[in-house]
């Protein structure tokens, strides 16, 4: 899904909220949770949208409406081996999705 059909869906009360999801080099994408479901934000090639920092994410996004933005940190452990087995999950923080600077 690109930011244009991203933000059809949120004004349609369709998308939950947004991940912001830290990535192996330092790089981020964007995930919609679409109905329980993780899908990535395409950019205009149809390739996964890398980022390089949440205020990149931010002027991204500054055309969409409002909606639920968080952060998630991924751990190496997460990335080498898996998820817990106690079914943590990678630590997640919600965020403003407009900066105030």
């Amino acid at each position: 899904m690109n930011i244009d059909k991203l933000n059809s869906h949120i004004k349609n009360g369709e998308i939950q909220e947004l991940n912001l999801m830290s990535m192996e080099g330092g790089s981020y994408v964007l995930h919609a949770l679409v109905d329980g479901a993780s899908v990535p934000v395409a950019d205009s090639h149809g390739a996964t949208l890398h980022v390089a920092s949440v205020e990149e994410a931010r002027k991204v996004l500054s055309g969409v409406s409002d909606v639920r933005l968080y952060l998630v940190q991924g751990s190496a452990h997460d990335e080498m081996i898996g998820h817990a087995e106690d079914g943590t999950v990678a630590p997640r923080e919600e965020i403003p999705l407009r900066s105030s600077l």
